[in-house]
């Protein structure tokens, strides 16, 4: 396989344009999915003129609400990021129109948030490497389709190598949020869509240079040997 790689540099400043040609469209959409992840929150605050047992029924019907809305939140922002990153322009039915690969997605979550839990329990950082690992794994389902335990091992391949340049690359995007918020919080409305399209950005150039030698392996491989003759 061939040396993979990434510029930080490149993947921020991609984001960055793309946020500026396409300001409209990535306010619009934050609000909305802000929005949606909020009103099963707001629903739940209900609870507390409840008695306990009531409240806590309440609030376990709308903590899964809440819970099933944000893996679709998720599923969106991973569709608009990648859209943008092979240079096509995303819309708004990208923010629901991934809905049939939702139990992939979901079962994929499940199964990395239990890697990196255990990764956890060990001492911390086996959990940080494996969040790194593995992270694509949704990206992967959405855009390439796989199923989710496909999904985690391909996102092994991926990330094969380049896991030092991808925590610095997770610092910097922290670094962005968190000087977003601290412009009033209203930078933060910039600061997610540069940070969904950047991730999007590194996702697209691993995947390239991780299939590229899978693709020319193919195109080299001789024809199959013609059956002998009867």
């Amino acid at each position: 396989m061939g040396k993979k790689d990434f510029s930080i540099g490149d993947a921020v400043r991609f984001g960055w344009d793309t946020m500026k040609n396409n300001i409209g469209f990535f306010i619009l959409m934050i609000i909305i999915l802000w929005l949606v992840a909020a009103i099963p929150s707001g629903l739940g605050s209900f609870s507390y003129r409840m008695s306990l047992s009531a409240a806590a029924i309440f609030g376990l019907i709308f903590g899964i609400i809440s819970f099933v809305v944000g893996m679709f939140v998720n599923m969106a922002q991973i569709k608009v990021g990648v859209r943008f990153s092979k240079g096509e322009t995303a819309d708004f039915q990208d923010l629901f129109n991934e809905y049939p690969r939702f139990w992939d997605f979901l079962l994929g979550s499940i199964l990395y948030g239990l890697i990196v839990l255990g990764g956890l329990i060990l001492l911390i950082i086996p959990g940080i490497y494996w969040a790194i690992k593995y992270h694509f794994y949704g990206y992967l389902i959405i855009d390439q389709g796989m199923g989710p335990v496909d999904a985690i091992k391909k996102s092994g391949e991926l990330t094969d190598g380049v896991k030092w340049n991808l925590l610095v690359f997770w610092l910097a995007l922290f670094g962005i949020y968190i000087l977003g918020f601290l412009a009033c919080c209203v930078g933060i409305l910039f600061a997610i869509p540069v940070i969904i399209v950047a991730v999007a950005y590194v996702y697209r150039t691993l995947l390239v240079a991780t299939m590229a030698p899978q693709v020319q392996q193919a195109q080299q491989a001789p024809p199959p040997a013609a059956p002998p003759a009867l």
